[in-house]
């Protein structure tokens, strides 16, 4: 769906792979979800903030439904907005549009 709609997609396997895609592509926003192998949501949004490189990045993380607490965690770990599944694509473009100023 973001390819569809211009956006180069990167993807990773895991949150270890995803952090260091993010500091040698430095893209300019990134999806997360909070549940991914070898290293959380949580834990990659929290290295990536505490890196001058890509602290200014902003990251959309994906949380499920009843996860309320996860998304305020985030959000004080400097999430710039959480998405609750299911949400709709155009939701997502939103965001990501608002986020880039577009």
């Amino acid at each position: 769906m973001l390819e569809q709609n211009n956006f180069v997609v990167v993807e990773a396997a895991d949150g270890l792979q995803g952090l260091q895609s993010l500091r040698e592509q430095k893209p300019d926003v990134v999806t997360c979800d909070i549940s991914m192998p070898r290293m959380d949501g949580f834990e990659f949004l929290a290295a990536a903030k505490q890196d001058p490189e890509t602290q200014d990045v902003p990251i959309i993380i994906i949380t499920a439904v009843g996860q309320e607490e996860e998304t305020t965690k985030a959000i004080e770990l400097g999430a710039s907005a959480c998405l609750t599944k299911p949400f709709s694509s155009s939701n997502l473009l939103e965001t990501i549009q608002i986020l880039l100023g577009t």
